[in-house]
């Protein structure tokens, strides 16, 4: 009788034992994620301060895959990107690619629109 209680306590001590590593584990995990958390929260407060952009321009620049004709779309997209634009996407086509410029300005500001006739 007295082995059987020896054997149950030593088998609810081990099982207490591997409980308190699962808890130290969780625990482990726990702060990591509480880190995450700071981090994310100190990233939105960021976000939340810069002012707020809007899309003033759109640019699509084709750029053909060919020896003499790549110059011309090269060199347009080097012009779009001094004057400001940034690249929001490219397309691959048969022949080459498609690039989508975006020129971005805070919203507070007046943007002068020029019309092609």
């Amino acid at each position: 009788m007295e082995n059987e209680s020896n054997s149950k306590i030593q088998e609810l001590e081990e099982k207490l034992d591997a409980v308190g590593i699962i808890c130290l584990k969780q625990e482990k995990h726990l702060g990591k994620i509480d880190q995450f958390n700071m981090k994310q929260e100190k990233d939105s407060k960021k976000l939340k301060k810069r002012q707020p952009k809007k899309m003033t321009a759109m640019k699509f620049v084709g750029v053909a895959f060919d020896p003499e004709k790549y110059k011309a779309g090269e060199a347009e997209i080097n012009e779009a990107l001094s004057e400001g634009f940034e690249v929001i996407r490219d397309f691959e086509t048969g022949g080459g690619i498609v690039m989508a410029l975006g020129k971005w300005e805070n919203k507070g500001k007046t943007v002068k629109k020029e019309w092609n006739n």
